[in-house]
């Protein structure tokens, strides 16, 4: 396995140069994907030592990773290990995973964020339940944390899914339509760390990216029916 750490980044310079240097501390190939970021971003992360991509326009998250996917597989690494910008995620939790995915190179491997109720807002313990629900249901395998940043991704497997979405719903359409295409899901607990409300940056849009997730999740609920026979077919045969 030749992995690649891709770092999604827009107008995070306030913690990017940060977890740069902490992913630089379990591998050398990190690359930050630039999406359109205004603030500094891509100097603060240039600067901490990660290779930059750059987007001229801010296209969302998951255009940002899919371009950085599309970079992963001209530089010849054979899995990319996505961490979001913003500090959330423990970088030393990287490290776990990519060891995981190490031992089975196959899957999608997704961080499961402990989420204690003291310390995780009420709205990502909601969000996270309800996307879970959908996509467990539409793909037909469980899924524990469709909306965590954290994940190993096999390149070649998840390029030839073909996904569209460019915003935050690519996190569930990846994983469904992996799930419909036979590829199989690894979870795998890891801590999180939510800032307080003055010094977290998150470009989630409560209106625009929940709607996207409830119109994605009804098409692909449409797309699940129509490939019954094949996933009961899988099922059946233990696959």
């Amino acid at each position: 396995m030749r992995a690649v750490v891709l770092i999604p980044v827009y107008n995070n310079a306030a913690t990017v140069g940060d977890v740069v240097r902490t992913c630089l501390e379990i591998t050398r190939d990190v690359v930050a994907v630039a999406d359109g970021s205004t603030d500094g971003s891509d100097e603060a992360a240039r600067a901490a030592g990660a290779e930059v991509v750059r987007i001229p326009v801010n296209g969302g998250k998951g255009a940002a990773i899919r371009r950085g996917l599309e970079a992963a597989h001209d530089a010849g690494f054979t899995h990319a290990a996505v961490i979001d910008a913003d500090g959330q995620h423990p970088p030393e939790e990287l490290r776990r995973l990519l060891a995981a995915a190490s031992e089975d190179e196959a899957r999608i491997w997704i961080g499961v964020r402990r989420m204690h109720q003291d310390a995780t807002p009420a709205a990502s313990r909601r969000g996270r339940a309800i996307s879970n629900f959908w996509t467990t249901l539409n793909g037909w395998r469980r899924c524990r944390d469709v909306q965590c940043g954290l994940r190993v991704y096999p390149v070649e497997a998840v390029r030839a899914l073909r996904c569209r979405e460019p915003r935050f719903a690519f996190e569930m359409e990846v994983l469904v339509r992996a799930s419909w295409a036979g590829v199989r899901l690894g979870h795998l607990d890891v801590d999180v760390r939510y800032p307080s409300a003055g010094e977290r940056v998150t470009h989630f849009d409560m209106r625009r990216d929940n709607l996207r997730f409830t119109w994605l999740s009804f098409a692909m609920f449409w797309g699940m029916v129509i490939r019954i026979p094949l996933l009961l077919a899988r099922r059946l045969s233990g696959h």
